[in-house]
């Protein structure tokens, strides 16, 4: 099966009707033809005023999101019997529980209504078998994990049985989540899918969203229920901002105090259990999650255990621990003189690396003010008796020292963009995280600016400066979604080799106004947006009149599944609407 891809992606472009015009001759498909449009509204838009009617494609029912790199696929419908739908799989499920988990999530996603029955006068499908060619990866999502799949619903000439193939069970996983969204049903509860074939692979392979467990505690169950949503999106890594200078809410055994004094309370925390329970589940799903330590700013809330680490400010001019608000307060900054900052720091990336199944961890980075340094004599006399010309020298010192640390307890990293922005020189293997944009403060540049500057540099890229979803753009909030449909990490005047180096996007939903109860409904399907552009082809995903039809009735699906996810426009979701 998997020598077909390249000659299914020329046969399709070079055949679009390939599907046999004589089966539709067949009675049974022109019945099938007969009900497809008085049965199946069930996700629709109405405009905000009359007078300015909608525009685009309304979508077939069960196309899916995001949208697929080939998909071809048409009118005849085959119907499902739950009471004889299998799933199977060539993988062996004792020794690869990912596998064994998805095929028992996904009958559940897919008959998720016991009321579901096969519709009369409909050939049935009964069985889809996944086929994975590399089954010798079953632990938890690599950087380079591979997502292509293809699938294959027959005509009706051929079989029942719909074939699921990928390289490796990541690739199987987003395959059974297309699978799963092009299974629709009807007013009458009858289940339905199309004959398709698809072949799907991601644009990018980093596609993360990045939550803020620091401003406000998520709870455990919010987050797992955002890891379903990222699965139904097919984003790939759970960025946990997990500390920040408001609390450090995770447990840790190597310095238990600081979660002690430094989380909101001792219901606000982490436990080792309840971190390894998130990891589980995203892997699961096929999600990486990659947590943030962010040093040396954003950590009044570590130092709380430990107030010797930051530099003291002397913000009279005269005396230590004295603020200059609103510059800066008594002390802040970790103190990059103390040998001892390095070795704490070093203690604790050595026990995120034990409990954290990723090689990444974020190191944050961003917003070094460096007044505090600058009003501190002991910091001046430090760059002098080093010849350094200024504060950036000390800057990189920071940087440098932080990289050794990483590198001798086995990390990779990712950094914000702020080092790279005040000249530090990094590594050539480091990842810049560039989130910086004049929409997000009027002092800023463009973030295509900033790209360029990165990516001359030759480091690997991941945008997330038009994606800061926590904004809320008024008078249409819910409209919102369309400048992150339209904002493309490859639009900025850079060479194709500078461009290559994004490597993806990720989506951000910071804490300042987010907690457990506005959470889900606040990113999505705001989200849902960035997820298309990250995964599929960016040419074939421009239209926004069409796209906002898709995503409603993506939105719709999600409601069905459970995530409240927010509606983007007038309209309503079938009888769903009625149970919330």
């Amino acid at each position: 099966m998997l020598d077909f891809s390249l000659t299914l992606v020329c046969f399709f472009k070079k055949n679009p009707n390939f599907f046999d015009i004589k089966i539709m001759m067949n009675k049974q498909i022109v019945l099938c033809i007969l009900v497809f449009c008085s049965d199946l509204c069930w996700a629709k838009l109405f405009p905000i005023e009359y007078r300015i009617p909608l525009s685009g494609k309304i979508p077939e029912p069960g196309t899916p999101w995001p949208k697929p790199q080939l998909s071809i696929s048409n009118h005849f419908r085959f119907s499902i019997d739950p009471s004889q739908f299998v799933l199977s799989s060539n993988i062996d499920s004792e020794s690869c529980i990912v596998m064994r988990e998805a095929m028992h999530r996904y009958r559940e996603i897919i008959l998720n209504d016991v009321n579901y029955r096969p519709a009369p006068f409909h050939l049935l499908i009964t069985n889809v078998f996944v086929y994975v060619s590399d089954d010798s990866r079953c632990g938890y999502p690599p950087e380079d994990m591979r997502e292509e799949y293809w699938i294959e619903i027959p005509h009706p000439e051929q079989n029942n049985q719909i074939w699921i193939t990928a390289r490796s069970i990541w690739g199987a996983l987003r395959g059974l989540e297309t699978l799963s969204q092009l299974i629709y049903s009807d007013e009458k509860s009858h289940l339905f899918v199309n004959s398709t074939r698809i072949y799907d692979f991601p644009r990018y392979q980093f596609r993360a969203i990045l939550l803020d467990s620091a401003r406000h505690f998520l709870p455990k169950k919010t987050l797992l229920a955002n890891l379903d949503a990222m699965s139904m999106n097919k984003f790939n890594v759970f960025h946990w901002h997990l500390v920040d200078d408001q609390s450090f809410p995770i447990e840790l055994k190597s310095y238990p105090n600081i979660s002690r004094y430094g989380a909101y309370s001792s219901k606000h925390i982490y436990r080792s259990e309840d971190v390894q329970e998130i990891i589980e589940f995203a892997r699961m799903r096929g999600i990486r999650v990659i947590p943030e330590l962010d040093t040396p700013g954003h950590t009044h809330a570590m130092a709380q255990a430990l107030p010797n680490l930051l530099t003291p400010c002397y913000g009279d001019g005269m005396n230590p621990y004295t603020p200059n608000y609103p510059f800066f307060s008594k002390s802040e900054i970790l103190n990059p003189m103390l040998n001892q900052s390095f070795d704490f720091m070093r203690e604790l990336y050595k026990e995120f690396r034990e409990n954290f199944k990723d090689d990444y961890i974020h190191l944050g980075m961003d917003e070094v003010s460096y007044d505090c340094w600058k009003s501190n004599p002991e910091i001046n006399r430090f760059i002098r008796s080093r010849n350094w010309k200024n504060l950036n020298q000390l800057e990189q010192y920071y940087v440098q020292r932080t990289i050794l640390n990483i590198r001798d307890v086995g990390y990779k990293y990712l950094m914000y963009q702020d080092p790279v922005d005040n000249g530090v020189s990094l590594a050539n293997d480091s990842i810049v995280v560039v989130w910086k944009d004049r929409s997000l403060d009027s002092g800023m540049d463009k973030w295509q600016n900033y790209i360029k500057n990165v990516a001359q540099k030759g480091y690997r890229i991941i945008l997330s400066a038009c994606w800061y979803l926590n904004y809320i753009n008024y008078p249409y909030p819910g409209m919102d979604w369309e400048k992150y449909y339209l904002c493309d990490p490859k639009n900025f005047d850079g060479t194709e080799k500078e461009k290559n180096l994004v490597i993806g996007g990720e989506a951000c939903l910071w804490g300042e106004f987010v907690d457990g109860t506005n959470l889900i409904a606040r990113l999505w399907p705001r989200a849902s947006a960035v997820a298309e552009r990250l995964w599929s082809d960016p040419t074939q995903t421009q239209d926004v009149d069409s796209a906002r039809h898709r995503l409603d009735q993506h939105r719709c699906r999600m409601v069905r599944r459970g995530i409240p996810a927010s509606p983007i426009l007038n309209g309503f979701c079938g009888d769903y609407d009625w149970d919330l």
